[in-house]
């Protein structure tokens, strides 16, 4: 992870106030990271299939992201659908009361044993 860059997102949270949520995204490991206090993007309980899943202000933001081009490896002129963006890149999402959850691959399952994940973004997990 040597050429990681940081943003700002802000949007709306669960109260409907809006929240900022810092971005680290490391484009060489197809990865963002996600330090959201205000529960801004992270994934949502969803009972009735008792598993996290993304909320739509993750899908909203990862929209953003990908009309700017970023984690695209896409050649000029083609046009990556939301989807192919999501299933091409994974994402940590760092929030409070010590938790990380990692989305890859569709699905999304919680950091339990931190030494074992390289991936994490040492700034964010020092925050939490």
């Amino acid at each position: 992870m040597e050429q990681i860059y940081q943003m700002e997102y802000r949007g709306l949270n669960l109260f409907d106030e809006i929240s900022t949520v810092e971005l680290a995204i490391d484009e060489e490991g197809q990865t963002i990271h996600i330090f959201d206090i205000g529960q801004v993007v992270s994934p949502i309980f969803n009972f009735d299939v008792s598993a996290y899943e993304l909320s739509e202000g993750f899908y909203k933001m990862a929209d953003i992201l990908r009309h700017k081009r970023i984690l695209t490896n896409q050649q000029p002129g083609s046009e990556l659908t939301l989807s192919e963006w999501l299933i091409a890149n994974n994402a940590y999402f760092y929030i409070p009361q010590k938790r990380i959850k990692k989305y890859a691959q569709g699905s999304i399952i919680e950091i339990v044993d931190r030494t074992k994940e390289q991936t994490l973004f040492y700034d964010y997990v020092q925050r939490i």
